[in-house]
This record gives structure tokens, sequence and C-alpha cells, in this order.
């Protein structure tokens, strides 16, 4: 080479963090098109196009409608089929026309069939009405007289006998999702973690329960351990048919609720009557819009601050006559759920529990992103360093710890800066033998922000010609 000046030029140097994984989330859970390995998605109109129906297009359309957001889905085929509930006949019908129903459902609905005119194969007329969303007119069909209801898996066979169908007559049967087996879910779990993907939780679609939340828990624990910091989020089921609302919440509360424990994990107990980007009213499980609730807001803000509004999608609580009272006892058994507040129109999240222990610091969703947030920028900012060589003092101690300690700092000025934390120390305690140990320990401190959950005044009259307070 010859005589001349070389510039090296180093990266990192700055501390500036690479992308981050802040509202980003994966999703797990069966729908209509399964396979596919890990699909990308970051609109609601991309969905349906990709996976079909499902409980996983439901949560996704859901959470996507609220925030767009990026959320890698894995959809699964589900091992347990969906199932359909008797058919029944209007009461007041006056036709001897009779309707059947079979097939394999791809996801919940609530189905009506109406006879809008008179007639026998070929010639009476009817709609299908899907979770309250009326479809167009269509005549009987001749010879079987089956009709298959677009997108959801469900047949209808016309059955005239010896009469006709009459105008005005109507029958009505429900469908119920498919759903995955617990191996399923913990398998497709594993492939999202091995693809280290820059995720904040990771949610499954459909209802589950304790033996799948207690084993996600332990796949979170394992996760932290290689640098993967994550929560799952899972919901809770429904009211069962002939079950009264005490009943439901006592049973959520207790037996069913049993007794997992981890500060990785929420379960989703709230149910609502949303409204889809199709016009469907439906009822589902809060964990769609809850997701995209938690995606649009910052590490540091609870989804139960009333200040950024309520779930633009949600019609009504339900089940319905829920009141404060079962939605207390759930979120105190550790569930997230939803409620209203008097004098404020909307349907809001009653808190971000955790499943925590209690007493826990992480008892809120927000102490548990921010501290991942912060467990992910450090280990981002130390990184550079393993395994480099560090110069010794003759009292045993790292020389030059000063820069290690302001690029380990870094991360949490940018994050009081951000107002995601109050503030945030790292320290080097002394006596450490490196030499022997090849080790460098650091405590790293964070002040999390303060939550204002409670409001007391004390309101009286006050006269000021007699003073007092």
């Amino acid at each position: 080479m010859l005589p001349g000046i070389k510039n090296s030029i180093l990266d990192g140097a700055m501390g500036v963090a690479g992308a981050g994984a802040t509202g980003r989330f994966a999703a797990i859970g069966v729908a209509a098109q399964s396979g596919g390995g890990i699909l990308t998605f970051t609109d609601p109109d991309q969905v349906e196009k990709a996976i079909g129906d499902g409980p996983l297009r439901d949560l996704l359309v859901s959470a996507l409608s609220v925030s767009r957001t990026t959320v890698y889905a894995v959809a699964l085929e589900g091992t347990i089929p969906g199932t359909l509930s008797e058919l029944t006949a209007g009461s007041e019908n006056t036709g001897e026309g009779t309707v059947g129903v079979s097939g394999s459902p791809r996801n919940e609905h609530d189905v009506a069939v109406e006879i809008l005119s008179d007639g026998v194969l070929n010639t009476a007329s009817f709609r299908v009405v899907v979770d309250g969303l009326p479809g167009k007119r269509i005549t009987v069909p001749d010879g079987d007289g089956k009709y298959e209801i677009p997108g959801t898996g469900i047949t209808l066979t016309f059955n005239p006998h010896e009469g006709m169908f009459k105008e005005g007559d109507t029958f009505s049967f429900t469908a119920a999702a498919p759903q995955a087996a617990n191996g399923e879910v913990l398998e497709a779990v594993t492939a999202i973690l091995e693809a280290k993907l820059a995720i904040e939780w990771i949610a499954v679609a459909g209802v589950s329960a304790s033996p799948l939340w207690a084993a996600l828990a332990t796949k979170a624990e394992g996760a932290e351990g290689i640098y993967q910091y994550l929560f799952f989020v899972v919901q809770a089921r429904y009211k069962a048919a002939g079950e009264t609302l005490d009943q439901w919440t006592a049973a959520l509360a207790g037996v069913e609720r049993g007794t997992v424990a981890s500060t990785r994990l929420q379960v989703c107990a709230g149910w609502i009557e949303e409204a889809d980007t199709n016009g469907q009213l439906d009822i589902r499980g809060l964990i769609g819009v809850y997701c995209g609730k938690l995606a649009s807001r910052g590490v540091h803000q609870g989804p139960d601050a009333v200040r950024y509004g309520g779930l633009s999608a949600a019609t009504a609580l339900k089940p319905e006559g829920i009141n404060d009272g079962h939605i207390e006892t759930l979120k105190n058994a550790g569930y997230v759920t939803a409620r209203t507040f008097a004098g404020l129109n909307g349907i809001y999240i009653t808190s971000g529990q955790m499943m925590s222990e209690a007493g826990s610091d992480f008892d809120l969703v927000e102490r548990r992103r921010v501290m991942d947030k912060a467990c992910r920028q450090v280990y981002a900012a130390q990184l550079p360093f393993v395994n480099d060589s560090i110069t010794i003092g003759k009292d045993g101690s790292p020389e030059g710890i000063k820069m290690l300690i302001a690029q380990s700092e870094a991360p949490l000025n940018i994050m009081v800066t951000d107002g995601e934390i109050s503030s945030g120390s790292v320290v080097v305690p002394e006596g450490q033998n490196i030499l022997s140990t090849k080790k460098l320990r650091f405590k790293v401190r964070i002040v999390p922000l303060g939550k204002l959950s409670y409001i007391e005044n004390e309101i009286a009259y006050s006269n000021p010609a007699i003073g007092g307070a």
C-alpha cells in the first residue's frame, strides 16, 4: 500500500438503538386457510384474503382496525372441529317446509334464514342473516335443495316435503368455531420464538383455559432466559347457555382460574358486541381490540387511560346484564375486562391486569412493557462489549468503565426523555474480580411513572361569612 491516510469508521458510538419492538406482536389461531409459515400483516384488508375466516381473522382485523402496527401470524388448521347447534324454527312459522344445517363451521356465528316469498324448490326465495348482516335475496335451489353459505363452511338443505315455504318463516342456529389443541398452539409458539422476531407479546386467538395458560407462562419464562422479553395474551370463555352471570363470574374467578400466576401472562375475560369492518355485529372476546389498544399506546401508557378514548368498535358490553360487581370480581382475579363510566359515552378497558401474584411490581401491563423495553435496550447497548478486553487497575477494578456505564445508561436516558420512565441509572458494584470470573456485574435501577387510578374529592358547602374549611 502506498503511503497515505486511512480512516477506520467505527459504528455504534452514538448509542442509537436499532428497530424496536414497541407495538408489534405475534398472533396464533385457527383459520380457514392454514399453513404458510409466519405471515406478516399491517392492514386489516390484507387478512381475510390471506387466511380466510376464523378466530385468527377476527383477532387480526379487530387489532389492525385499532392500530396499523405490524403483526406476525401463524394460521393453524385446528384439530378440534367447529360445531353446529340444533336448528330452531320460528314460533310463528306457517309453512310446512323445513331447513336442515350441516358442515364444519370455520368461525363462530349466529345465523338466521328468512323466507322472503312463498313457494317450493326453485320458486321460493330466502336470505341468510349472519351475525346481524343480511345477505341478498336467493332462490331456493332446485334438485337436492342445498345451499352453502359462502365462506362459512356451513350448508343449508331446504326440504319442502308435501307443503311449501311461506313468506315470513324463519329458522335459526348458532355455529361454534374450530379450535386448536394445546400442542398445536405451543408448537407455533416455538416457531415464533425461534424466529427471534422483534415483538412485545404473542396473542392466542380463540377461547382457551388454564392448562394452556400455565404452559404459555412457562414458555415466557424460558424465553426470558434467551433474551426474548415478551408476554402472552389469551381469551377466557363466554358465559355458557343456562349459566347465570354470577355462576360464570364465580367459575372464572375460582376453579377455572386455577393456580396460574405469571407476570408474563394476560387473560381477557371481557366480551363485547363489536362492529366488524364488513358491517357485521358480532359478540367477540376482548382480545382483538385489546391488542389493538396496546399496540396504539406507548409502553408506559396504560390501555385503560380514559383520556385516550374508548373502544371505537365496541357497541355494547357482553354478556347482557354484566355489572360493576361482576367486572370487579374478574379484575381482582387478574383478568383483563371492559367497563363503562357513568356520564361518559363509550366502553373502556378496566385495567391492563397481569396474572401475577399479589404484590408483584408487574401487576399491570405498562409496568411489564416498560421493563421489557429497558431490558431489550440495555442488552443491545451492552452487546458490543461482550468478549472485549478491558484494562484492570492496581486495585482490581476495571479502567475506562465510565464509557461503558454511559453506553448502558444511554437507552434509559432516551426513555426518560420520551416520558416512559421517571429516571434510570447504572452502577458497577465495587470488589469484582474480573480477571478470575471474566464477568462484570452492573446494577440497573429504574424509577417508573406513577399511576393515577383513583381520585378522591372532599366536597362541601362553604359560608364565607363564618369561615371554615
